[in-house]
């Protein structure tokens, strides 16, 4: 049985045409918008470009071979994590500002002994408040091996101490014994004068 279709004959310009008259008019982009939405168009592109080579590295081994496959992987390797190095660095800053160094070095996989002997005990304290969140933040681990002495681990590193148990450090005792300060005129209770 032979069918028989009917189909309009119409050339590219006219199907445009048609297609444009069934859908509503935007209000027209203005020309720096216009470079705008291509300068993100490009950067996507060429950041997604740049994972997917970092992909085929981690999967076949070198950038310089193969084919991606039908599934994309959207994990990002770390640097540091294919040539099977560790590094431990030590750190004695001497400000806060030398903190971000240190979630550096966490970011490259990288352990990070922190020092902090030399510091204010302020900006000591917020330095490791800083750190601890930075590690946090990648799923690390914080151990602290001495006073003012702690260990900031990426999440690769695994941290054991002798029986698993994590020992205290006692807080030294003042050189000196603290003396009462006076009680206060406000304190004393008060007797009526009369």
């Amino acid at each position: 049985m032979d069918y028989e279709y009917e189909y309009d004959e119409m050339d590219g310009q006219d199907y445009q045409t048609l297609y444009q008259d069934e859908t509503p008019v935007s209000a027209p982009v203005p020309a720096m918008e216009d470079e705008t939405r291509a300068r993100r168009a490009t950067n996507r592109f060429r950041d997604s470009e740049a994972s997917l080579r970092g992909n085929r590295a981690a999967v076949m081994g070198s950038e310089t071979t193969g084919v991606v496959g039908t599934t994309m992987n959207n994990v990002i390797g770390m640097p540091g994590a294919t040539n099977g190095i560790s590094e431990v660095v030590v750190m004695e800053p001497r400000t806060f500002e030398e903190m971000p160094q240190a979630i550096q070095a966490l970011r490259e996989r990288k352990s990070v002994v922190l020092n902090l002997t030399i510091m204010d005990p302020d900006q000591a304290q917020r330095a490791v408040d800083f750190v601890a969140g930075g590690t946090y933040a990648i799923d690390g681990h914080q151990e602290r091996i001495g006073e003012s002495i702690f260990l900031f681990t990426p999440s690769c590193v695994q941290v054991s101490t002798s029986g698993n148990v994590i020992h205290e450090v006692p807080q030294p005792q003042p050189a000196r014994p603290r003396t009462n300060a006076p009680t206060p005129a406000w304190a004393e209770p008060r007797t009526a004068q009369g």
